[in-house]
């Protein structure tokens, strides 16, 4: 047995002991969890909690309001009508209780469109690989170049998912509250903030997984496995590790577009999310 060969089957020992322990994080490049989001019980109790938050400081804002409503028509100054008031109270009080829900059906598309581009990455190996998925060793073989050479990149798209996920239920505990800031003209700009985060965050991963699975693609259908391809597979993983940073600055550019532009996001999502409820 060569030196080679005897590197080869060390790797391939390596890798089979390491397949267990690492997929579950493996798996959150793919999809996210709601084990981990919006159905885990620590999560799920901080929302609730936030919840009566809002509900107070809300009802503070109604007296608040009503006061100054009842002083304007005392001293004739201009102030809010009583039914657009109302209106407004009304729809902030159920957006901030149906925030739980409308954060997880965004969540539940997102995991949709991630899976569209599995089937279709698995569509693509079949029409290369004689119309069937990679047998173990093709598919070790790839886990071998992904994971020995390009292992860096790839740890640091995965710590980038893991950071996502806490960054959305930190997000979603506080939705709550979020939407009650947009109650307020003077508190609509902290609501823009964090809708923009919001939206961007959950659907970070649909764009990072698709840009892995085009990546994937490229680089089975040149068939390179030498320099080519290693350079290939290092601008693919750099490319997903890259779009975070990318997102948020599009969450930032459209930020500058002032209130209607939020405002349209925000229907647009929720529409999205009674969709697939």
């Amino acid at each position: 047995m060569n030196i080679l060969q005897w590197i080869a089957d060390r790797i391939v020992e390596a890798l089979t002991a390491l397949s267990g322990p690492i997929a579950p994080l493996v798996n959150m490049i793919s999809s996210t969890s709601l084990a981990f989001t919006t159905q885990n019980p620590i999560v799920v109790t901080a929302w609730r909690t936030m919840t009566v938050v809002a509900d107070l400081f809300l009802g503070l804002f109604l007296v608040i309001g009503a006061i100054q409503m009842m002083y304007g028509d005392s001293t004739g100054s201009l102030r809010m009508p009583v039914g657009q008031f109302v209106g407004k109270a009304v729809l902030t009080v159920i957006l901030i209780h149906l925030s739980a829900f409308i954060g997880e059906q965004l969540l539940n598309f997102n995991n949709l469109l991630c899976g569209l581009v599995d089937a279709n990455l698995q569509d693509f190996v079949r029409g290369v690989n004689n119309g069937q998925l990679f047998n173990n060793g093709q598919a070790l073989l790839l886990a071998i170049v992904t994971t020995i050479v390009f292992g860096i990149g790839l740890f640091r798209v995965i710590f980038q998912a893991i950071k996502r996920v806490l960054r959305f239920d930190l997000l979603f505990v506080l939705s709550g509250p979020a939407f009650l800031t947009s109650f307020h003209p003077a508190t609509a700009p902290v609501f823009s903030s964090w809708i923009r985060l919001y939206v961007v965050t959950i659907f970070e991963q649909f764009i990072q997984y698709l840009t892995l699975g085009l990546g994937l693609q490229l680089l089975i259908a040149t068939k390179q496995t030498g320099l080519t391809g290693f350079i290939l597979a290092v601008a693919m993983l750099n490319m997903a590790a890259e779009i975070p940073a990318l997102l948020t600055r599009f969450g930032a550019a459209i930020g500058t577009g002032g209130q209607g532009g939020i405002s349209s996001l925000l229907n647009t999502a929720v529409k999205v999310a009674l969709l697939f409820g």
